[in-house]
């Protein structure tokens, strides 16, 4: 099903949570909301599944607005951080409830049940109890019941924040998996940026209760709206200067640009950045080693830069060094250099 929103506005206790929202999703697709804690993607998302209204604006399913429609009547579901099961039931009682709340017969829950389990990769688990499960065989069974009703849209609020990075390495591949099966439009929210590059097709970032950019993931890592986007994915050196006649120039590093002439900060990541010790006008202030891989944090020219490279314990903090820029990797960021 396809999914809008259309300048969706939303307040809780007189204060703005959301301001004109607008968000278009196609059938099919997985999308992530990725932002900071309290930047609005769990009113977001509670927006959609008709548990908050909107104080103004539209949500539109295949074109057919459902602003009236009550949460049960728009054949979407939510899967919340806390996964909200019920302690006196089973597995299997838990994955069949909202079929019992319809009124399904007891020998069609059981079979969606198992079907469910065997698809989730909880087989012969059904009659456990849930205060019997892991962490991650819980998250299992909520996203198994958040399916037993064959929704249009599945909503997903942070439901793999608790896990350990191997659990949740298991349930996104288990969930990317399940959405290839089932194809069913998916919004997860996350804060994870690199959950999100992940898992989605498309990611919308979301900063004080607005989407700044809404794009597929190598565009948003590649050409970032603004510094506040750049950032989410990672730190970054950046530096100031200007284009004058397709040239961005600066004490640093220069190259040739189609940008138009102006004020910019050039961003280069950490591993668009090589070393040479021996020479040159930084010196290495700080080294931290992360196994393969090493931090490396230089000072010199009035800049602060930040590398990556493969751990070699040649390197000694107070070492001389020169750096060479990748200016193909480079992103200018316009307007953004300090006057």
């Amino acid at each position: 099903m396809d999914l809008q929103c259309r300048n969706i506005h939303v307040s809780l206790e007189q204060k703005k949570i959301l301001t004109d929202i607008n968000l278009e999703i196609k059938s099919g697709q997985l999308i992530s909301l990725l932002g900071p804690s309290g930047c609005g993607k769990s009113t977001l998302l509670k927006t959609i599944a008709g548990l908050l209204p909107p104080d103004q604006g539209e949500i539109l399913i295949d074109g057919k607005v459902i602003n009236h429609l009550p949460a049960h009547k728009r054949g979407t579901v939510i899967v919340f951080q806390d996964l909200r099961l019920f302690p006196n039931m089973n597995v299997e009682e838990n994955i069949a409830f909202p079929l019992k709340m319809r009124g399904v017969s007891k020998e069609i829950r059981h079979k969606k049940a198992s079907e469910l389990l065997e698809m989730v990769q909880l087989e012969g688990l059904g009659q456990r109890q849930i205060t019997q499960l892991s962490g991650g065989q819980l998250q299992r069974v909520a996203l198994a019941r958040a399916l037993a009703t064959s929704p249009q849209i599945l909503l997903l609020d942070e439901p793999f924040s608790s896990l350990d990075e191997n659990l949740r390495q298991d349930m996104r591949n288990l969930l990317l998996d399940l959405h290839k099966q089932l194809g069913i439009t998916t919004i997860m929210v996350t804060h994870d940026p690199k959950e999100a590059l992940m898992i989605s097709d498309k990611i919308a970032i979301m900063l004080n209760g607005r989407i700044v950019q809404y794009d597929d993931s190598r565009t948003l890592y590649n050409c970032p709206a603004n510094q506040a986007v750049a950032d989410y994915f990672g730190p970054a050196n950046y530096i100031e200067g200007e284009v004058r006649a397709g040239v961005f120039q600066s004490d640093a590093v220069s190259f040739r640009t189609t940008k138009k002439d102006g004020r910019y900060k050039a961003m280069f990541r950490p591993t668009a950045v090589k070393l040479s010790t021996g020479h040159g006008d930084y010196r290495i202030i700080r080294i931290d080693y992360m196994g393969e891989h090493s931090n490396i944090t230089l000072q010199g020219n009035g800049l602060q830069i930040l590398l990556t490279v493969i751990s070699d314990d040649r390197l000694k903090i107070g070492d001389q060094a020169a750096v060479e820029f990748d200016t193909t990797k480079a992103i200018l960021l316009e307007g953004e250099a300090s006057s």
